[in-house]
């Protein structure tokens, strides 16, 4: 039997950290390996937003691209745990859980007419996608 990639042995140790995190969310966790390193690729539907994943995975990463000076900086290195060079967190949300918040903000600040984009501007001063994707980017969502 062959021996788990460090980017392999990063993935297992995310999920496993994920599942006692939120036991209710299914995250895909996937493991690549090229030229120039490895990543962890970790996707999932509706539950906790970006950061609340990225506060348990940012350690797994052992350090971060510069671009003002086109280099990869080891910056977060660490011998306890497995890490990859790139670890990227990324959420979908469903239309249904869109809807079910727009319809709970409109409630909420007396929206009149949640289709009417007039509407959500003369409150928030902002369309109503900007205002749910705001609540839905900072709130966990059971």
């Amino acid at each position: 039997m062959r021996e788990l990639t460090e980017a392999a042995k990063t993935a297992k140790a995310i999920r496993a950290e994920l599942k006692e995190a939120f036991p209710s969310i299914k995250f895909s966790v996937r493991s690549k390996n090229f030229a120039g390193g490895d990543s962890v690729r970790i996707d999932w539907t509706n539950g906790p937003p970006d950061k609340a994943v990225e506060k348990i995975t940012n350690k797994y990463e052992y350090g971060h691209f510069d671009g003002m000076i086109d280099l990869y900086e080891y910056s977060n290195v660490r011998n306890d745990i497995p890490q990859a060079k790139y670890v990227f967190a990324g959420r979908t949300i469903t239309d249904e859980v869109r809807a079910a918040k727009k319809a709970e903000i409109a409630e909420k600040f007396g929206v009149e007419d949640p289709e009417n984009e007039d509407h959500w501007w003369k409150i928030f001063s902002r369309w109503s996608n900007e205002v749910v994707y705001k609540e839905l980017r900072d709130l966990i969502l059971n």
